[in-house]
């Protein structure tokens, strides 16, 4: 999942005690101006989506303390703080892989993070450096895509049908 990326880079995570949960705003205040700024648009445009919240989690040795977004238990992103910076990582099904390569064009950031992304099973691990705002503005049009196919239920495959009601004391 870290493809790319050693564990000197990642132990650049300023949140390294796995004992100590950072405050959610923790990076707003701990990074320098223009990186926390990037950091505030994405963590407010990220929670806008509907049904998306945000978890600030310990990822183990390697990532060490993320914030984590999700819609329910399908997870959306994770966002690192490493040094002075912020990065994404998501995660792209084939079925939502095959979405986009159908939609509006993407940013080239984008499409080099999903093209060097690592496969797992039926699901690519992309990682995304959030240099510049622009960068920022183009993952959460990607994420506002994705959140709503989270938010999407498939069909029931046939109809639920009633159980018959058991008359009280009928155990």
């Amino acid at each position: 999942m870290s493809r790319g990326r050693s564990n000197a880079y990642w132990s650049g995570n300023p949140y390294s005690d796995p004992e100590t949960e950072p405050a959610p705003g923790a990076p707003l205040k701990d990074l320098p101006p223009v990186v926390a700024e990037r950091f505030r648009v994405l963590r407010s445009g990220l929670v806008s989506f509907e049904g998306v919240g945000e978890t600030v989690r310990y990822m183990g040795e390697s990532w060490r303390w993320a914030w984590e977004y999700g819609v329910g238990n399908r997870k959306l992103c994770w966002v690192h703080v490493v040094g002075t910076q912020i990065s994404v990582t998501f995660t792209l099904s084939d079925g939502e892989d095959d979405r986009l390569s159908h939609g509006a064009k993407m940013a080239s950031a984008i499409v080099r993070a999903i093209a060097e992304g690592q496969r797992t099973g039926p699901v690519k691990w992309c990682w995304l450096e959030l240099d510049d705002r622009r960068t920022v503005d183009a993952f959460l049009r990607l994420a506002g895509r994705k959140a709503e196919w989270l938010g999407e239920r498939p069909r029931p495959q046939r109809s639920p049908r009633a159980r018959p009601r058991r008359p009280a004391g009928d155990d």
